[in-house]
């Protein structure tokens, strides 16, 4: 009895201290923070000699489950719109499928080096009017911004092609020069362009990731459909912030339907990752934009949480998370899947 206890003192103690120094280090962890990934914090092993191999404790190997980390890259705002700062875990409610969670921690992402991959639409229809002129320089004005320790990318889409022109980096003079040689041609395949980058961007780099999407079409040319583009940006975990083009005034918009829905569907891209949609009538608010969408990134808190449930099936968890003043609007993904 008494090596039994021993075994197991000994396997507490050692996830105890692996579970400490992996909470420690999550709020580090590049891979975790950059879309809001699960991770598996810790496995704990002991050994002892002369155990009963027949005895799962005295077997001389004592193995832990992981424990998964769920974590959610949140933004909190105002009725304003004013980023809302100093929240702690008690401020917030989280739930996953309509069960209550423990958050684990809450910390602040502004220092962390974050990696912006920029989606251009570079059909035809953005030669008009200046926008891809205004794109170009409202990217360039983004990049000002950014600290040396930041990484930029550049995908461009038009009719059926997705095309890394830069991967990350952090030479803005590479970038720019292929930034501004490019040009508007073919259709817009908005949902293919979506499906594949955020895999691209979550293979290409560590840290935190964001896609900046730039476009001003409805899909006319993609072969894959809205709610596949959409899971497979859920499954990548990088938050897509869509900057939408309508060449209509505002007191307008809602009178064109074909506006309307291609801002639905640009709404459903940043809701379902934890982005969010600008809609910009004329070229010059687009920088307005691109320095709010930085804002959010600096503003960023990251929240742990363990589910309460142990059973990674692959199925999609639907989260809930919401701050306990209820003026505030919480900004996150809408789910995960639990992943084997």
């Amino acid at each position: 009895m008494f090596r039994t206890r021993n075994v197991r003192t000994i396997a507490t103690t050692a996830l105890t201290f692996l579970w400490g120094m992996s909470l420690a280090l999550a709020g580090q962890a590049p891979d975790a923070s950059a879309g809001g990934g699960e991770v598996a914090l810790a496995t704990a092993a002991a050994s002892t000699a002369g155990a009963s191999s027949t005895d799962p404790v005295l077997s001389g190997y004592v193995e832990v489950e992981k424990i998964r980390l769920v974590l959610l890259p949140t933004k909190v705002e105002d009725r304003k719109g004013r980023v809302i700062e100093g929240l702690t875990a008690n401020d917030f409610q989280l739930m996953e499928d309509y069960i209550p969670q423990k958050i684990q921690f809450v910390s602040v992402e502004s220092d962390a080096p974050v990696s912006i991959a920029f989606m251009l639409d570079v059909s035809g229809s953005m030669r008009i009017s200046g926008k891809l002129d205004a794109a170009k320089e409202a990217i360039r004005y983004f990049l000002d911004g950014l600290r040396p320790q930041d990484r930029f990318a550049l995908i461009a889409f038009a009719d059926e092609q997705v095309a890394w022109i830069t991967e990350f980096t952090n030479d803005r003079e590479r970038f720019l020069q292929r930034l501004m040689v490019q040009t508007g041609y073919g259709q817009t395949a908005l949902n293919d362009a979506v499906a594949a980058a955020p895999g691209l961007v979550q293979a290409g780099t560590d840290g935190r990731k964001a896609i900046l999407l730039i476009t001003d079409g409805v899909d006319n040319a993609s072969r894959t459909s809205l709610d596949q583009a959409i899971e497979l940006a859920r499954r990548a975990s990088v938050p897509i912030y869509t900057v939408g083009f309508s060449s209509l005034p505002r007191d307008l918009l809602p009178m064109k339907e074909e506006l309307a829905t291609n801002f639905s569907v640009l709404t459903r891209f940043s809701d379902e990752t934890g982005g969010s949609l600008f809609a910009v009538h004329d070229p010059d608010e687009l920088k307005e934009a691109v320095v709010r969408i930085d804002e959010e990134l600096r503003h960023q808190y990251l929240i742990g949480y363990v589910p309460s449930r142990t059973l990674w099936n692959g199925s999609y968890r639907r989260i809930q998370l919401v701050t306990r003043k209820s003026r505030y609007q919480v900004h996150t993904r809408t789910g995960y899947y639990a992943t084997p």
